[in-house]
């Protein structure tokens, strides 16, 4: 919450600024000069001292990690990056201190007045504690969020869907709790999602789909639970889904499969149920982890010439089955592992199978054949 007492200090700093009749051509607009000044007295970075450099009305010019929009003079970026230390800036860095240094501190509400900005990024500090305030959610230019990396905790503001300006979400390896705002879905300029290495709980947004220009979802290592949304098959930019390491439930959506441009698909480490959908095995895919799940049923036989998995992972389930002859005719398997389910018969003396070890088909009982044990004609009648 921004507080009145912040709110009427920052209309006085605003006004004396006016007063002062700073050239807006020099100069950032007053309103941003001082909701930077706010910014940086919410915040304690006591090993670079970069602040130094915020001196003076115009903080579109050197002031270490401002960016300004060339044409607007509005300030359009925030890069406050630990291993980035400017060349113009050298003489802030303090070299012994920083090697066990760490920014600290916590986001003010003071921040939420920053009405014209349209990037902050403060990332690999390891640093900034605090919440994020839901006021954040009134920057209506804002394009880039990126508090990645650092101790961030409390809940994602539920107005999140304010900022419909945003590009980028990268909230990335904090301690965010709580749930993925439904409101979410109305960031329709939205390209990247990183949500990944948090405490989030609860489903998806089953109507995630309408975020038409996603290209990348990164949400694992959270509490996630519920079902894949179905929904995200209508993304159709979207290249890059990792769901992985949650507590995700019931079967795989086959349009997933039928995706023309999703490249790598992570679901490892979930409770996924029922059958591999044949489309994932006949799509597109390069990188296609289904391991760690409860997924049973036959390896779909659907590969063909067009078939290039550089990675393919089906270890730790309960599939069964004989291998896929059509592996044969796969234009291209890299890293495959089929390892720990109950597949049987004889392993395909295939060339794309050449490279594999032992540890790819191993703890399968009734598997035989290369790398394993030698197939018995008794096993290669009952099972072929």
């Amino acid at each position: 919450m921004c507080g009145a007492r912040v709110l009427l200090t920052m209309s006085l700093l605003v006004v004396t600024l006016e007063f002062l009749s700073v050239s807006p051509v020099e100069s950032c607009p007053p309103s941003e000069w001082a909701a930077l000044m706010s910014f940086k007295a919410a915040l304690n970075e006591p090993y670079f001292g970069i602040f130094h450099s915020w001196r003076g009305t115009n903080c579109c010019y050197n002031w270490y990690g401002i960016s300004c929009d060339p044409t607007t003079r509005r300030v359009a970026e925030i890069t406050l990056n630990g291993l980035t230390v400017g060349d113009n800036h050298r003489r802030y860095r303090r070299t012994k201190t920083v090697e066990s240094g760490y920014m600290t501190g916590h986001i003010s509400p003071s921040i939420c007045n920053l009405t014209q900005l349209s990037s902050i990024t403060i990332s690999e500090w390891k640093g900034i504690s605090g919440n994020i305030p839901e006021c954040i959610t009134t920057l209506s230019f804002l394009q880039i969020i990126d508090l990645s990396g650092n101790y961030i905790s409390g809940k994602i503001p539920y107005e999140i869907g304010r900022l419909t300006q945003l590009t980028m979400l990268n909230l990335a390896e904090n301690h965010i709790s709580g749930k993925i705002p439904n409101t979410l879905i109305n960031l329709f300029n939205l390209m990247q999602l990183d949500l990944r290495n948090n405490a989030l709980e609860g489903p998806i947004p089953g109507n995630i789909g309408k975020l038409k220009k996603l290209n990348r979802a990164l949400l694992s290592h959270n509490r996630i639970n519920g079902r894949i949304p179905r929904s995200f098959s209508n993304i159709y930019g979207l290249a890059d889904l990792d769901l992985s390491l949650n507590r995700l439930s019931g079967p795989i959506p086959f349009s997933l499969g039928q995706m023309s441009v999703l490249d790598s698909l992570n679901l490892k480490y979930n409770n996924l149920t029922g059958r591999i959908p044949k489309t994932l095995l006949a799509s597109r895919l390069s990188h296609l982890d289904l391991s760690r799940n409860a997924l049973r049923g036959p390896i779909p036989d659907v590969f063909s010439e067009t078939s290039y998995f550089i990675n393919l992972d089906l270890s730790f389930n309960h599939l069964n089955g004989l291998i896929p002859k059509s592996m044969a005719l796969a234009l291209y398997i890299g890293h495959t592992d089929f390892s720990h389910n109950h597949l049987f018969g004889r392993i395909p003396a295939v060339p794309s199978f050449s490279h594999l070890q032992q540890a790819s088909f191993e703890h399968n009982q009734r598997l035989c054949g290369k790398l394993l044990k030698p197939c018995t004609d008794d096993l290669i009648h009952i099972h072929e």
